[in-house]
């Protein structure tokens, strides 16, 4: 996780009710936040409390941002526009080795939470704070102990 040395800007959090859709159509809430610290200013965090405990995603600001206007995505995280029941939403696709999920988030949360991470920290300037020296000694100690 890369670290933003000086973080001026402040944690962003938007609590969200997340639709997990199985394959025949079957439709649960699920609560959930989506997450962005500028500390770690290339990422975002899908928390979502399905019961006792959290499940948490973390994926690139840019791949959730790209996915609400078109599909995006190739890897484990796959999120597109879609329109559901009339509402418009981001299906984001979840796929690990222990199973897979889509999740129907609204639209305009998702739209109104990368505004105001936006407003944060503009597109193309989030690792203007990282001290990339500092992040290359840390990769460096950790592959050589």
């Amino acid at each position: 996780m890369l670290r933003h040395s000086s973080t001026p800007a402040h944690v962003v959090v938007r609590d969200l009710s997340a639709d997990f859709v199985t394959d025949d159509g079957v439709r649960t809430a699920v609560a959930g936040t989506l997450r962005y610290d500028p500390a770690d200013p290339f990422a975002v965090e899908l928390i979502l409390r399905p019961g006792r405990e959290s499940i948490t995603w973390i994926f690139a600001r840019s791949l959730l941002a790209e996915g609400t206007q078109t599909r995006a995505g190739t890897g484990d995280v796959r999120i597109r526009p879609t329109r559901t029941r009339g509402r418009a939403v981001v299906t984001v696709s979840l796929s690990s080795p222990s199973g897979r999920a889509d999740l129907e988030l609204c639209r305009s949360v998702v739209t109104r939470f990368l505004a105001e991470i936006e407003a944060q920290v503009p597109t193309g300037r989030e690792g203007e704070g990282v001290n990339w020296e500092a992040e290359l000694r840390t990769l460096l100690r950790t592959r050589n102990p």
